[in-house]
């Protein structure tokens, strides 16, 4: 890991191996979080992990030794970043448990709501056959499920693209779990004194690593 990222729009999923071509998402990156969030804790640069650029964006980039030397001069960056963590903890264990227990279609109704967070628009330009990798079913499970949403009235549904509708219904099918994610990050980060508008975007900069 030459660079770590932060992300300014965009959509950025973390996946874990389980097989040898085989990967399901552990957690999303929007604009809140940064691609790079294990050299906060262990300085390692070749995490295990799969990240790959889901919905395309800007993201502003610095070498990874300059990200280290920065966490080492400059104690809130460093307290904010560890929040970070923390909500990225919070939604991996949250996540796993909810796949877990919990229905498909409430596992798919929590996933467009952190998604939508994340990216900050309605619309999310995603095909059926990238979520089915994403949540590891078949396709025909997520394209079924979809279409019961947009029966319900929660999302719209179109050629590479899925929109929420009705935000406050797509919450009443999901469980729990997203509320649970939710909260935390409104309590570890948005809620916070140091957060601030996002800079202007820079059109050099890179989306991914």
């Amino acid at each position: 890991m030459e660079y770590v990222y932060f992300i300014e729009r965009g959509l950025v999923s973390v996946s874990a191996r389980i097989s040898e071509q085989e990967f399901v998402e552990a957690w999303l990156i929007g604009s809140e979080g940064m691609i790079g969030a294990p050299l906060i804790l262990t300085q390692d640069k070749t995490p295990p992990h799969r990240r790959v650029v889901q919905v395309g964006g800007t993201a502003r980039r610095i070498p990874a030794r300059e990200f280290l030397a920065l966490l080492q001069d400059l104690p809130t960056f460093r307290k904010v970043l560890l929040r970070y963590i923390d909500v990225v903890l919070v939604q991996t264990s949250q996540s796993g448990a909810c796949n877990a227990v919990h229905s498909f279609k409430q596992r798919l109704a929590r996933w467009l709501l952190v998604a939508q967070n994340a990216l900050e628009e309605d619309g999310l330009p995603l095909t059926h056959d990238v979520l089915s990798q994403l949540l590891g079913v078949r396709r025909a499970s997520v394209t079924e499920c979809l279409t019961r949403l947009e029966g319900a009235g929660s999302i719209r549904c179109s050629r590479r693209l899925i929109t929420v509708i009705d935000r406050q219904l797509l919450r009443t099918v999901s469980c729990t779990c997203f509320d649970l994610i939710d909260r935390e990050y409104r309590r570890q980060l948005a809620a916070q004194p140091w957060r601030c508008p996002a800079p202007p975007p820079l059109s050099d900069e890179s989306e991914s690593e």
